[in-house]
């Protein structure tokens, strides 16, 4: 996505959203596009639209930001609502699923490489 990643630089999300030739989508209306790296460790990803997601779990954790709208996820002990500048921290392993019932912008940060399966 960007030529020098050792040179800093200003990221719009929703920019980044909307030029991402492939971005993962699902239904009914979410995209979601990697951003970069930190460290080589940690994967940063953009996520905006609606969402009516999968229970999965996912081999890293996961830190999920809100920047606008709202987020909800829903563990198997009940579900956690975030709205702007309010996150929610997902474990690895733990079963979840994520919800968004109206246009939300987060900013997503999870393990490289991470892996996600049924469930």
């Amino acid at each position: 996505m960007f030529d020098n990643p050792r040179v800093g630089r200003k990221i719009s999300l929703r920019d980044a959203l909307s030029s991402d030739p492939a971005p993962l989508r699902a239904p009914p209306a979410w995209t979601n596009s990697e951003l970069g790296t930190v460290n080589g460790v940690s994967v940063l990803h953009a996520g905006s639209g609606k969402l009516d997601g999968r229970w999965h779990r996912q081999t890293s954790d996961e830190f999920l930001i809100v920047l606008e709208g709202e987020l909800i996820v829903e563990f198997d002990a009940g579900p956690l609502a975030a709205g702007p500048g309010e996150a929610i921290l997902i474990a690895a392993g733990e079963r979840h699923r994520a919800a968004v019932h109206a246009d939300c912008l987060l900013l997503s940060v999870e393990g490289v490489g991470m892996e996600r399966t049924d469930g």
